[in-house]
């Protein structure tokens, strides 16, 4: 039986974990449906070492904190001693399906350290060739680099050497790592393959007879987790958000607000009392809820990448790189700067009117990333 190590964040907002499930998508593709995974939370770097080691309780202090501890803990003369401490790393493949790993300042970033040198570093020490799929990138879509900061290049060259082989999922990570000699293959974003989940999942939903005729909305308050200081009116977003839900009732849609986190539920609750407001906990509770849309409107990228692997397409915005990911699935996808309110529901009513071609496409889309990641996962196996 295949052993496989999944490297991602499953304990954050409820999209991380759709990287995860279109990663077991492909593995069960590649090596058949008892194959077996090992599941890594990538902020718990030191979950690599044996029960006893005292590293381990590292991972129970919150995200974010003792940074100096962490630090010293992601110099390489550190981790590269600490490595002969671990054990039982018996894995045909690792798999590191994260977010947008690229970043600036990652080479002075604690965290970004401990995950992309010291975590992945481990493996490739221990002998397991560690795919890194579905890369991204995070700048401010008013500044993206032409080119990496010399530290930055140094530390990405690093985590590269670390690899077996490094996938992308948009344009911009492909530049960048190509300005620095690596060499990636631009691939749509893994997690498509979580609609494979939400597919069986929906199954018992559709028994029950529930029409797909929602038009699902989901947005943030800036039209992404941050504007990255690029001027973005939270007051007129919210406005034009506001405005597009009163246009397209107006048109006799019928509309869902779907959020990722509780502050999301509060905004919605705010703008739009009178409309169903839901916040699902689990990947089976948001199966149930994205079964019923026929189109989204969103501003978080993988509530979009889980919408078109079922077959959804969606209007994207956002404010940096992440753009591209959902630009790889063909979908409409828009700085949150430069949309308009005419412009969104004009979009919306368009995919609403090709919504049975587009259904079509995504899901071809879905089955040829997961046959595309099969077959990396294959190539890259040590046995």
């Amino acid at each position: 039986m295949k052993q496989i190590a999944l490297l991602s964040h499953r304990f954050g907002n409820i999209g991380h974990n759709f990287m995860a499930l279109g990663a077991q998508a492909a593995a069960k593709e590649a090596f058949g449906s008892s194959v077996n995974i090992t599941h890594f939370e990538q902020h718990h770097p030191f979950s690599i070492y044996p029960q006893g080691n005292i590293l381990r309780i590292i991972d129970k202090i919150p995200h974010g904190k003792a940074a100096i501890l962490r630090r010293y803990l992601g110099k390489r003369s550190v981790y590269q001693k600490n490595w002969e401490k671990i054990s039982n790393m018996d894995f045909d493949l690792a798999v590191a399906c994260g977010g947008p790993n690229l970043v600036s300042g990652a080479a002075h970033t604690p965290e970004m350290r401990l995950m992309m040198l010291h975590f992945n570093g481990a493996f490739k020490h221990s002998g397991v060739p560690l795919l890194d799929a579905a890369v991204g990138s995070g700048f401010p879509m008013e500044r993206i680099p032409e080119k990496l900061s010399s530290d930055d290049e140094d530390f990405y060259r690093e985590a590269a050497s670390y690899t077996s082989e490094i996938s992308v999922r948009e344009p911009t990570a492909a530049r960048l790592y190509k300005s620095l000699g690596v060499k990636t293959d631009v691939v749509p974003c893994i997690a498509v393959g979580s609609g494979r989940y939400f597919e069986a999942v929906g199954k018992a939903v559709a028994a029950k007879d529930v029409s797909r005729d929602l038009v699902v909305i989901n947005f943030q308050e800036k039209g992404s987790n941050s504007d990255h200081n690029q001027g973005v009116d939270a007051v007129e977003w919210m406005n034009l958000v506001r405005n597009v839900i009163k246009d397209l009732l107006s048109a006799g849609e019928k509309i869902l607000l779907l959020c990722h986190s509780s502050y999301e539920l509060k905004l919605a609750r705010k703008i739009a009392p009178e409309l169903q407001a839901v916040f699902p906990q689990t990947e089976e509770q948001y199966a149930k809820v994205i079964m019923r849309a026929k189109v989204g409107f969103v501003s978080r990228i993988h509530a979009a990448v889980a919408l078109a692997g079922i077959g959804i397409p969606s209007l994207v915005v956002g404010n940096d790189t992440r753009l591209g990911t959902t630009e790889q699935f063909g979908l409409p996808s828009i700085f949150t700067k430069e949309i308009t309110r005419e412009q969104a529901v004009q979009t919306i009513l368009k995919l609403i009117e090709d919504k049975d071609d587009e259904h079509e496409r995504l899901i071809q889309l879905r089955e040829d990333t997961i046959s595309t990641y099969a077959k990396k996962f294959l190539k890259n196996s040590r046995h």
